[in-house]
């Protein structure tokens, strides 16, 4: 015999989300409100309760829901044992020790980048985690990387969605975007020259899974003024032999 719910609306709730699923990513009141058999207010309710706190978002497009950034970072600690991250964290540490620059871990989320982890130099202590955060795919290393990657139509996709001035090197310009992603196909790697936040630089690589899509990316990030030529030569190999590894793995 099932549990009696103690907390009938927290209950309903749950059931709200556990709606969505990989056959249905997105789904609007009505259709929520079917499969309950729960009034449309009551959906309402409860939606717009998850979208303020991140659990889903709307979209405007369509004015359906689906699960959102919070969700992932559940899902990241619940599987943090068995995802890519336990493969990838050592090789971090690896690229980290070697640049003595903080090392970054992100994944492509819609038109962001959400970041997944990040390590330091074994000398040094992260005081803040940045799992969870999420920043533009167009004016970071991480994001670019992947970007440059992606097919025309998904990368005119991105950009009309706009192209926000964060500081003042972020590339805003549609066809200069467009030529410096070119770049990047051609020379195998990132530079964010603080066009997402001012003095510091980044540089970074793409990560493939065995089918040749792009699951994730690195980047190393530090004082613009460590970030000269030479090293940023030194950093992109150093991307570049360890994604190797990794790729080998995944």
């Amino acid at each position: 015999m099932e549990d009696i719910p103690k907390v009938k609306t927290l209950h309903k709730s749950l059931k709200v989300l556990e709606c969505f699923s990989e056959k249905r990513p997105e789904l609007g009141i009505t259709e929520i409100s079917e499969m309950l058999g729960l009034y449309k207010s009551n959906v309402f309710n409860i939606l717009t309760t998850f979208e303020g706190s991140g659990y889903v978002e709307k979209n405007n497009e369509n004015n359906k829901y689906r699960l959102g950034s919070k969700i992932l970072e559940l899902a990241y600690v619940i599987s943090s044992n068995i995802d890519i991250r336990k493969i990838i964290l050592p090789y971090m540490q690896d690229i980290s020790d070697n640049s003595n620059e903080i090392v970054y871990l992100g994944i492509p989320y819609n038109n962001e980048v959400l970041y997944l982890d990040a390590v330091l130099p074994r000398s040094t202590v992260l005081t803040k985690s940045i799992m969870g955060e999420k920043a533009p795919l167009y004016c970071t290393a991480i994001g670019k990387a992947m970007m440059a990657y992606y097919s025309e139509n998904r990368i005119m996709e991105i950009m009309s969605q706009g192209l926000k001035k964060i500081t003042n090197n972020t590339i805003t310009d549609k066809d200069k975007l467009i030529e410096e992603l070119k770049r990047i196909l051609s020379r195998g790697y990132s530079i964010d020259n603080m066009e997402n936040e001012f003095g510091i630089k980044c540089v970074g690589k793409p990560i493939f899974d065995r089918e040749g899509q792009i699951v994730a990316a690195l980047s190393i990030s530090g004082p613009s003024l460590r970030f000269t030529n030479h090293n940023i030569e030194y950093f992109a190999s150093l991307l570049d032999k360890n994604v190797k590894l990794i790729m080998e793995r995944l």
